[in-house]
C-alpha cells in the first residue's frame, strides 16, 4: 500500500511539474497550456456564445450581450444578485465610467456540455470616481490589473441562464489605495 501511494504521489508530482513547464504568457500572466478536445456541435455553440461576452464588453456593445441571455437570467456578481436581461445589460457597463479604457482579456476558456468557465484579467486606468460599499474612491489615474473568473450555464438553445462572477475586488482596492 505504501509503495502504491508513493508511486501515485510521484506520478502526480511529475505530471504537475511537466504541466507547470508548459505555459504561455497572456497579459503578463503565465497560463498553463490548454489541450483542446473535439467539441460537440452544441459545445461549439456554447464556446462561440461565451467567447462573445467579453468581446462585446470591450467593444462597448453591451446590448449585444442581452441577445445572448434568457429574459429571466440569474447573475451572482461578487455576491450581488442581478435578475433579468435588462438589469444584466445595465450592470455590465458600470465599470466604463471610472475606467474608460477598461478591457477584459480572456486567459482560459473551458466548455463542458452546457457549462463554461472563463479565467480573465481586467485592465484599465481609473479616470473617474469609483463607488464601493465602503465609500467612493476618488479618481486616482492608476492602472488596475484584476483577476477574475466566470461560470456560465446555458439552455438548449445556447442562451445564458445563470452566471457567477468572482473578481478579486481586494486586489482592485489595493491597487487604487496603496501608497505606491
Amino acid at each position: 500500500m505504501k509503495k502504491t501511494l508513493t508511486a501515485v504521489f510521484a506520478a502526480l508530482l511529475f505530471i504537475g511539474t511537466s504541466f507547470a513547464q508548459s505555459s504561455t504568457t497572456v497579459a503578463g500572466i503565465a497560463v498553463p497550456t490548454h489541450i483542446k478536445h473535439d467539441y460537440t456541435p452544441y459545445e461549439r455553440l456554447i464556446l462561440n456564445n461565451v467567447s462573445q461576452f467579453h468581446k462585446n464588453f470591450n467593444n462597448r456593445d453591451f446590448a449585444k450581450n442581452g441577445d445572448l441571455v434568457v429574459e429571466n437570467l440569474h447573475v451572482d456578481s461578487n455576491g450581488t444578485e442581478v435578475n433579468g436581461r435588462v438589469a444584466f445589460v445595465n450592470r455590465i457597463g458600470r465599470f466604463v465610467v471610472p475606467f474608460p479604457d477598461v478591457k477584459i482579456t480572456d486567459l482560459t476558456t473551458v466548455v463542458d456540455g452546457n457549462t463554461a468557465a472563463i479565467r480573465f484579467v481586467i485592465t484599465g486606468t481609473q479616470k473617474g470616481d469609483l463607488p464601493t460599499p465602503e465609500g467612493v474612491i476618488a479618481a486616482t489615474n492608476r492602472q488596475i490589473h484584476v483577476d477574475g473568473t466566470e461560470f456560465f450555464t446555458f439552455d438548449k438553445d445556447g442562451k445564458l441562464t445563470d452566471l457567477v462572477t468572482v473578481e478579486n475586488l481586494s486586489q482592485l482596492v489595493h491597487q487604487l489605495k496603496s501608497p505606491n
